[in-house]
């Protein structure tokens, strides 16, 4: 198999570096679940946050921010405009009043169906080029280097 170039962007990138490579494909990975959201009206960490609550109903915007590894100012954003769509509602906490629970609707239910869907399928086309095999052994190395950054 002949060695493939690409495109470095930056002096101190190589085109061998192992985080250049991680980089990219998560760069291509993203615009190709983004542009399968994209005619649903949905970013990627709306759908994630769909995906979250149909697991966890009832979640907290504590919950989110840990889980999405976002910031408690982005969550409220994209719970907000959530609420605005219809997609989730907030509820007291049966403790305290102070925290509010998030729970899908039915359309926040239709939309979580339609996204996964849709994201499956442009995850599909990375899946698809590796064989199980190799699949098992990128999963191991890449949990290696995360491990190594945690």
């Amino acid at each position: 198999m002949g060695k493939e170039s690409f495109i470095t962007r930056f002096p101190w990138e190589q085109e061998d570096s192992n985080t250049l490579l991680i980089k990219l494909a998560f760069i291509n990975i993203r615009r190709e679940i983004e542009g399968a959201l994209r005619p649903l009206g949905m970013t990627p960490q709306q759908s994630q946050s769909l995906h979250l609550l149909a697991m966890k109903p009832g979640a907290m915007n504590a919950d989110l921010e840990k889980l999405l590894y976002i910031d408690k100012s982005s969550v409220t954003s994209i719970i907000n405009g959530m609420v605005k769509r219809g997609w989730v509602v907030r509820r007291e906490h049966d403790q305290d009043a102070r925290m509010k629970r998030i729970f899908l609707t039915e359309q926040g239910l239709e939309m979580h169906q339609l996204s996964t869907r849709a994201v499956q399928q442009a995850k599909d086309k990375s899946n698809q080029l590796l064989t199980k095999e190799e699949t098992a052994a990128l999963q191991v190395l890449l949990k290696k280097i995360i491990k190594a950054y945690e």
